[in-house]
């Protein structure tokens, strides 16, 4: 009979723990999922990189899907464009931007004189 009660009292234990350690992990990965972004200065123009967690997933020094190598002129604008990368990320879809998501943002390329 005593035997019996101590099985019973180490499977309550078990599963308290086990339980414990489930509403833990789930906890600390679930603020790991959310996504962020920051404003990456880069002397001459800006960029941004979209973060889960304290990990980058994207670096993006350049505007996406422009050709050459033209950055953000302002930070506006970046942070403008990492949100929207932000949204398509977290509705499950690809963050590649094409021209017309950039064109409904308003942004465009440099002119330089």
């Amino acid at each position: 009979m005593i035997s019996t009660a101590k099985y019973w009292v180490l499977l309550v234990l078990f599963l308290a723990l086990v339980l414990s350690y489930s509403i833990y992990n789930q906890t600390f990965t679930s603020e790991n999922q959310t996504f962020h972004s920051q404003v990456v200065d880069l002397n001459d123009g800006y960029g941004y990189q979209i973060m889960r967690g304290e990990k980058i997933v994207i670096l993006q020094e350049y505007i996406p899907g422009f050709p050459g190598k033209q950055k953000f002129a302002t930070k506006a604008q970046a942070l403008k464009t990492a949100n929207l990368v932000i949204s398509k990320l977290e509705e499950g879809k690809s963050p590649i931007l094409l021209p017309t998501d950039l064109a409904e943002l308003n942004i465009a390329i440099a002119t330089r004189r």
